[in-house]
């Protein structure tokens, strides 16, 4: 799985993740992609077909039903909880992504929360 994460997210955590072999592009690291509008720039992710992460979930929510309602397929969205995973815990975050990456395969058009890998969730 390849991702886009969102203006957001550090490009810290790209770098890390890049670091370890994993395909990560940063808004943040891109001028091309500083500034687009969350519709434009999830378009973007599925150009490149990567899931997108963000801390948004208000604004990229109706961009995943709308693409439902259309029955287009995405590369998936990863939502990314504040108040879990602030903004300036580079390693936590790259921790949790890379934990993502390195488990099974969620196939096209899922929509999941970050989960970290050393805490149990809570369900």
């Amino acid at each position: 799985m390849k991702l886009l994460l969102d203006e957001q997210i550090s490009g810290k955590v790209a770098e890390r993740l890049r670091d370890r072999g994993h395909e990560v592009t940063a808004a943040t690291d891109d001028p091309s992609l500083r500034g687009l509008s969350d519709p434009d720039l999830f378009e973007v992710a599925q150009e490149q077909g990567r899931a997108l992460v963000t801390y948004n979930r208000v604004d990229f929510e109706p961009i995943i039903r709308e693409y439902t309602q259309m029955d287009r397929e995405h590369h998936g969205l990863v939502i990314v909880h504040p108040m879990r995973f602030p903004s300036w815990e580079f390693a936590r975050i790259a921790a949790a992504l890379e934990s993502l990456l390195m488990g099974p395969s969620l196939g096209m058009g899922f929509l999941i929360w970050l989960q970290d890998p050393d805490r149990p969730s809570s369900t």
